[in-house]
């Protein structure tokens, strides 16, 4: 028999799929199908190296996880964190069949602080600053970080403007419920970006929902930190506010927007 709903999860870059594993725990004890991504030149046993990945390949990769989970499910939703946020808004810009929400975390709307670091944290207030410092992962959750060097940043930072500008570009072909989720202790992507993505995302027949945390830094979901915020935001999009928005009604919590 084929599962109800099945959700894939989209690490981040430089991420894994490792760190989604509270969330993804808590979704199967639910009794959702799950799916975690690795990304291309992450994980393990990578097949091409992290820093000659193209966005495009980034893309198409999504787009083959997102046809073997729809092939096994009845309906889709996916949650993407940072840059995997951006692969789950320009999958969704795609109108898959199956998908009926999305779910972002952290993602960048036009600019992240390793554009030009020092500047971007020199506008960072004292206390954000000071509060994502000690929110930073101290400890590695147990996987493999891609190999990078700094001779690689030009390449990195301008496939990274490839993908942030094809996103920018199909923004408005995203019909489903999209729920937004950034912390204001974020020191890798402002926490502006998201409210500059909700302001795109207002015309969407969806409709967008925002919510602020405030128990994270830009990762959210390493093992040695409370899941519990990242994890409701997660469940309330799927059991509850992902049919509201649909449908036009009120939200659980957080802000809703909506073009009248």
């Amino acid at each position: 028999m084929q599962a109800q709903k099945g959700i894939l999860l989209i690490h981040g870059l430089t991420g894994s799929p490792h760190e989604f594993v509270p969330v993804d725990e808590a979704l199967q004890q639910k009794g959702y199908h799950t799916q975690r991504v690795t990304l291309p030149g992450h994980g393990d046993s990578p097949t091409q190296r992290f820093h000659e990945t193209s966005a495009l390949e980034l893309l198409d990769h999504c787009a083959a996880e997102y046809e073997r989970m729809a092939n096994q499910v009845e309906e889709v939703y996916i949650v993407g964190h940072s840059l995997g946020g951006i692969c789950t808004l320009l999958t969704a810009a795609v109108r898959p069949p199956k998908l009926k929400g999305i779910v972002v975390f952290s993602a960048p709307y036009e600019y992240a602080y390793f554009y030009n670091y020092l500047h971007g944290l020199a506008q960072v207030p004292l206390g954000h600053l000071i509060r994502g410092i000690y929110l930073a992962p101290r400890d590695r959750v147990k996987f493999t970080t891609p190999d990078s060097r700094p001779w690689h940043m030009p390449k990195l930072i301008q496939q990274s403007r490839v993908i942030f500008s094809l996103m920018r570009e199909q923004l408005h072909n995203i019909e489903v419920p999209v729920s937004l989720a950034h912390s204001i202790y974020d020191l890798t992507i402002p926490y502006p970006e998201m409210q500059k993505l909700a302001e795109k995302l207002r015309h969407s027949p969806g409709g967008v929902k925002t919510t602020t945390l405030t128990r994270s830094g830009h990762r959210i979901f390493p093992i040695s930190k409370d899941m519990n915020e990242a994890i409701r935001v997660v469940v309330d999009f799927l059991e509850t506010d992902c049919q509201a928005m649909a449908e036009g009604r009120p939200v659980s919590s957080g802000e809703i927007a909506r073009h009248t």
